[in-house]
């Protein structure tokens, strides 16, 4: 029997197709998981979807941009893409930090991450 692993309350997903907090990370915690970016544009114009983590201290740093994609969209044509991209990231013992999704101007976008926290 595996007795290492997480423990049901330290999971972490999240999913959004508007600009938001896809998850928390507790102070003084670590957290380690898979997010996907997804994105297409059916007019001209740019799609540049991103996930940054925020908070004080945070490692990365606060600001940071932890993954993006830029579809650049033509007249009647539609453009996809999406992204596959491990994610590890650390709050200080002081304060919780954030994952953020920042919708694409144009066209539809998503961020959809899994994975958990610990020590």
């Amino acid at each position: 029997m595996d007795t290492w692993g997480p423990s049901n309350e330290e999971f972490r997903s999240g999913t959004r197709t508007t600009t938001g907090t896809l998850i928390t990370i507790p102070a003084g915690k670590r957290y380690t998981g898979d997010l996907v970016l997804s994105a297409s544009v059916a007019v001209l114009g740019n799609s540049t979807p991103t996930v940054t983590i925020s908070g004080t201290n945070a490692g990365p740093a606060s600001g940071t941009v932890i993954g993006r994609i830029n579809l650049v969209g033509l007249a009647l044509t539609t453009v996809a893409d999406s992204v596959c991209l491990p994610v590890i990231c650390r709050a200080p013992v002081e304060n919780d930090v954030t994952l953020e999704f920042t919708a694409g101007a144009n066209g539809v976008s998503s961020a959809t991450i899994n994975g958990f926290i610990y020590e």
